[in-house]
């Protein structure tokens, strides 16, 4: 093989042989051929990533990887090809439990969500849009009580901003080969990482993940970032669809079209220029003069020299709490069921493993399909379950300073190229009191499965960066807000669901009367993003049908693949 790319049946002809399964891909110059045999055995060592993906010369070498073909490669984009196909063939060839034998209908129009974060909120809002019975199971109070916000989780306890842009639900690894990449969770935020917590308390399983997260491959981090933004234009879609819809909903919550990208370093301006070409996200480029006047809150931070340009794209924000509110209100209508202060304990599993249903701390055992939403904060429900400690926590903070002027037409996504918090959304808002706001949402926490095991001290650094971006991009509205005491009162954090990956999590589990355990999440930055196509994902392993996502989020994926 000389172009680099693996046949579409090349797993299939592999496991057909009765040979000894084994690979050796060739690294070498263009031009580099050969004709050894394979020699790997089927529990040979793991492959070693290509240094580079640019087509020049590596040292040779061979990686034993799965299969008995001789490849000839001839740069490193092949290798890069061969290894992506090969995962692909591997996740398609591995079982998916999602599917339940079609014509067997048994209790599948009834669902109970645990968790009524945003998630299985507009997951609920698509099934009863499809004609299903929903119950929907919390264990924090009614969002719209208003109670202190640490009583709350991610959706209603952080501020009251959510955005959509194309790529808001990321891959966070390094995509690019070097030799200090994906270090981010082993070093603390006072050493410009993303650890918040206290370390001495992390576990074994923390230390784990983190280490799932090192060794994630460049190649395989682009891999997974394509299917991520895959389940994003699915998404897009849909949000515009429920727009049309139901336009009152989404004028009711503040909602503000087309998101302008700004950069404080020129190369990342260009680096993004192209990859918001290559996702199709571009509506147009900026210069400097042009967002001092179309967004006059910025036009200081222009004058100061610290924005090099910027870049308008598709995408929207809303005021995510009178979002919730708007939406429970459309559910309860609808005839769904919500217990309030609900706690869920375990799920309940019988002789051979099969799921027979979840207990909650009422003593009440629920039965049927059942979709649980963890969050960050319910990783210990679930045991049994391929997701348990895969989803970890990922703290991000908040502060909200004065909009009067309205000097803030569009929301905002702002990079400061080496900051303590390089990547900030900023929001367009209206306060409790209806005045113009913007808020500030930014910066990356690791607690590990603990969402509590937060460092006040490194907590302190990230708030102190917000702080410093309102202060140098927002100098009149972080003044006003100084003078009226409201600055520090505005700060507040949340701690997002993330997986080592960057991908979701979709595992469903069949249950008693070939009903279904659905256990969804992990979305780091994007699970409002993403919740229509989890939505659509939930309805489709129900009913019986298959969705991407059933393959591409499963939870062991990357594990999976890498101990073959």
């Amino acid at each position: 093989m000389i172009s680099g790319f693996l046949p579409v049946d090349f797993l299939s002809e592999w496991r057909s042989r009765d040979k000894p399964r084994g690979l050796v891909v060739f690294v070498g110059t263009g031009g580099f051929e050969t004709n050894m045999q394979p020699v790997a055995e089927e529990n040979a060592p793991l492959p070693v990533t290509p240094d580079t993906d640019q087509p020049a010369p590596v040292p040779r070498r061979k990686q034993c990887i799965a299969s008995s073909l001789n490849i000839q490669v001839r740069q490193a984009e092949g290798i890069v090809s061969a290894l992506t196909c090969i995962e692909k063939q591997w996740i398609d060839q591995r079982p998916v439990n999602a599917i339940v034998p079609m014509g067997r209908k048994s209790n599948r129009e009834h669902v109970t969500f645990v968790g009524a974060g945003l998630v299985n909120l507009i997951s609920a809002h698509f099934a009863v849009r499809v004609g299903m019975s929903v119950r929907i199971v919390e264990a924090a109070p009614d969002p719209r009580h208003g109670e202190d916000w640490t009583r709350y989780g991610c959706s209603s306890g952080g501020a009251n901003a959510r955005m959509f842009t194309l790529s808001e639900m990321d891959n966070y690894n390094c995509r690019h080969a070097h030799q200090d990449m994906n270090w981010q969770f082993s070093r603390s935020v006072a050493q410009n990482g993303w650890n918040v917590c206290d370390a001495a308390r992390l576990s074994g399983e923390e230390k784990t993940w983190i280490d799932d997260f090192e060794r994630i491959p460049s190649w395989l981090a682009e891999s997974y970032n394509q299917d991520i933004f895959k389940f994003s234009r699915e998404s897009k879609s849909l949000w515009e669809q429920w727009m049309e819809e139901d336009p009152e909903l989404f004028s009711d919550s503040v909602t503000t079209r087309d998101i302008l990208r700004i950069y404080s370093d020129a190369d990342h301006l260009q680096a993004s220029l192209a990859r918001q070409d290559r996702i199709g996200a571009t509506i147009r480029a900026v210069s400097i003069g042009d967002i001092a006047d179309e967004q006059p809150i910025l036009a200081a931070a222009v004058d100061r020299g610290l924005v090099a340009g910027g870049v308008y794209v598709h995408g929207f924000t809303v005021n995510v709490h009178r979002f919730i509110a708007a939406l429970i209100e459309r559910l309860e209508t609808g005839g769904v069921a919500f217990d309030w202060q609900t706690r869920m304990v375990s799920i309940e599993q019988g002789t051979g493993g099969t799921v027979e249903g979840i207990s909650l701390e009422s003593g009440e055992v629920v039965r049927g399909n059942i979709v649980i939403s963890p969050g960050a904060y319910g990783n210990g429900v679930l045991h049994g379950t391929s997701a348990h400690r895969q989803i970890a926590g990922v703290l991000g903070a908040w502060l909200t300073v004065p909009d009067r002027e309205g000097g803030l037409r569009n929301s905002l996504k702002l990079a400061r190229k080496g900051h303590i918090v390089e990547d900030a959304n900023v929001t367009v808002a209206l306060d409790e009191n209806g005045e113009r706001v913007a808020i500030i949402g930014s910066g990356y926490g690791f607690t590990g499965f603990d969402p509590y095991n937060i460092d006040q001290d490194l907590l302190g650094r990230i708030y102190s960066g917000i702080r410093d971006t309102a202060r140098h991009y927002f100098p009149e509205s972080y003044a006003q807000s100084v003078a009226e005491g409201s600055l520090d009162r505005s700060l507040k954090y949340c701690v997002r669901p993330w997986t080592p990956t960057g991908l979701g999590v979709f595992e469903a589990l069949r249950a008693a009367n070939d009903d279904k355990l659905i256990v969804v999440g992990g979305h780091n930055t994007g699970g409002f993003a993403q919740a229509p196509a989890t939505g659509m994902a939930v309805i489709a392993s129900i009913r019986g049908r298959q969705h991407d996502m059933h393959r591409d989020y499963r939870p062991n994926r990357f594990r999976s693949f890498l101990s073959a």
